[in-house]
């Protein structure tokens, strides 16, 4: 074998271990870890997780995402709208009505200013759960820019902390799970439990009253 033919094995074989690596290390965490895993990239209410369900997980919202098994409902929509803006730290805006539209296939909601003033509506679609992009792009551009300084020292409490991790069990669970206790532990963080329909605890989760997310 020519010394030009052992380099390009080598090289092979290093490249083979590169992208084997993250496959194999997927495989060893039994697929339990990265359903849950977090990433923020401050567009939108922050985490990222979900099962993939076969297909490449794109974002929070992405088509891709998590398919639910019941539709979303008024309540829910409302949920995920108002942890959105708590996150944004958008006080001038709140949610208005919440109402089915076009035969209960989605969900509208209409967002107002501190004087009650309508100025923007969001729509989800109710089997996915998902609101239309265009709007969220909208939504997203009125509410104030995250101030990266002051990010980890901002305080939630409880009702709010209850609130955003309402928001993340809604948004990823399917339709299969809710949000059972949460409660704040002696170092100041919170303990959610997440069930299933039979009330059976699926999950435990410690998150950060700073960032509203899980700690690990």
């Amino acid at each position: 074998m020519t010394r030009n033919s052992k380099l390009k094995i080598a090289s092979l074989l290093i490249a083979t271990s590169i992208v084997a690596t993250p496959f194999a290390t997927a495989i060893a965490s039994g697929g339990d870890h990265r359903p849950w895993q977090m990433s923020d990239d401050d567009r939108g209410d922050g985490p990222k997780f979900g099962k993939h369900d076969g297909d490449h997980h794109k974002g929070m919202y992405s088509k891709h995402g998590m398919r639910r098994t019941t539709p979303l409902t008024i309540d829910e929509a409302r949920i995920l709208v108002d942890a959105m803006l708590l996150r944004r730290g958008a006080t001038d805006l709140k949610t208005g009505d919440v109402e089915l539209v076009d035969d209960g296939k989605e969900i509208e909601i209409t967002l107002l200013n501190t004087n009650g003033d309508v100025i923007d509506t969001v729509t989800f679609d109710a089997k996915s759960g998902r609101p239309d992009r265009g709007e969220m792009r909208d939504m997203h551009r009125m509410m104030p820019k995250p101030d990266r300084e002051d990010r980890f020292d901002r305080r939630f409490t409880t009702e709010q902390m209850t609130l955003l991790a309402s928001a993340m069990v809604i948004r990823f669970g399917g339709g299969e799970l809710t949000l059972g206790e949460i409660k704040e532990t002696p170092r100041g963080t919170y303990m959610a439990t997440v069930t299933n329909k039979a009330g059976d605890i699926v999950r435990e989760m410690e998150l950060s009253r700073v960032t509203g997310r899980p700690i690990s």
